[in-house]
């Protein structure tokens, strides 16, 4: 399902007007396509605010209270993920900018120096080329 298709679906159960708060899934923690990892959470801000529906943007795991006043709406992946080529899209006015939220990990070129999200991009990941993932403790 795109984006948009799954803005639609969210309308669709609604009624066809956005009444309710979206919470995105099966996205964000794997990298398994040919996109970039960044594109479905991208694609999803850009349909939600043409639709005028209210989306959550929680880390993956974190926890938020769906019919609080505020929940998690910071692009949180763009301090992991490679910039694309000209820069992040403009929040939007559905979308607020929290620069409260930093990322600790930092993003590194692969092997061509090709602006890709892969394993490699960031620090961390399966950096030796093998494409295999490597274990990080959590916390």
């Amino acid at each position: 399902m795109t984006p948009e298709e799954g803005i639609r679906a969210h309308l669709d159960l609604q009624g066809g007007a956005s009444a309710g708060l979206m919470l995105p899934i099966h996205w964000g923690t794997f990298n398994l396509a040919a996109h970039a990892w960044s594109d479905p959470a991208e694609g999803t801000i850009e349909a939600a605010r043409k639709a005028h529906a209210r989306i959550a943007l929680p880390h993956p795991g974190e926890p938020f209270e769906p019919a609080a006043g505020t929940v998690p709406s910071a692009p949180w992946w763009r301090d992991v993920a490679l910039t694309p080529e000209g820069g992040w899209p403009s929040a939007g006015a559905d979308v607020a900018a929290d620069t409260s939220r930093t990322a600790d990990v930092t993003r590194t070129a692969d092997v061509d120096d090709a602006r890709t999200d892969t394993a490699g991009d960031i620090q961390g990941g399966a950096a030796d080329g093998s494409g295999q993932p490597r274990v990080v403790p959590a916390g």
